[in-house]
């Protein structure tokens, strides 16, 4: 019969699974008290929770949320990594390891799915939130910089059709690439 301190962080732990974009799990056995307190600084700067959970909790609560396949990366000591922006999270993580073997990749979670250690380091290849941000606003100020244009060159009605098809066209391949992600994320 599970205790409520048991129950509570489990609570906790799916709440902050639940909360977060991506999870990697660390091992971090044999990096001593100053490089543990480095790392949790250099996490900390990058607005990344770092918490050490016991490996049963954590998949107590990863089950709760329907994540499936993550028991074989729950052994030894674990620390979970979490935040929204993946390319950040992996960024820091490695760039420590670089400097200190004893901190490893485990694996992890991208929006609910299992990674394994090369997934969560091939994160850092992603591009960050706020560039993504960027190429969206930009992807949708174009139409609105080619309908200005045309406005003020010549004949506005052929030029306003020609802006407008390219921009449903636009919005139908978005639309359409969002449908195959999440396809292949059912898929798997």
């Amino acid at each position: 019969m599970p205790n409520q301190k048991n129950i509570e962080q489990v609570k906790l732990i799916r709440e902050q699974l639940e909360a977060s974009e991506v999870v990697i799990l660390t091992e971090f056995q044999g990096l001593n008290v100053s490089e543990i307190g480095e790392l949790r600084e250099n996490l900390r700067q990058a607005d990344v929770r770092y918490k050490v959970f016991k490996n049963r909790l954590i998949a107590i609560a990863a089950a709760d949320l329907g994540v499936q396949g993550l028991e074989p990366y729950l052994y030894g000591t674990t620390a979970v990594a979490m935040a929204d922006d993946p390319a950040t999270i992996a960024k820091v993580l490695l760039d420590f390891g670089e400097e200190h073997e004893n901190l490893k990749i485990k694996g992890g979670i991208l929006s609910n799915q299992v990674i394994d250690a090369e997934m969560s380091a091939a994160l850092v290849d992603m591009p960050s939130k706020s560039q993504l941000l960027a190429q969206v606003v930009s992807g949708l100020n174009a139409p609105i910089y080619g309908l200005v244009y045309v406005l003020k060159a010549g004949n506005p009605i052929s030029g306003l059709a020609n802006v407008l098809s390219g921009t449903i066209q636009q919005f139908s391949n978005v639309i359409q690439a969002i449908s195959d992600l999440k396809e292949n994320s059912d898929q798997t």
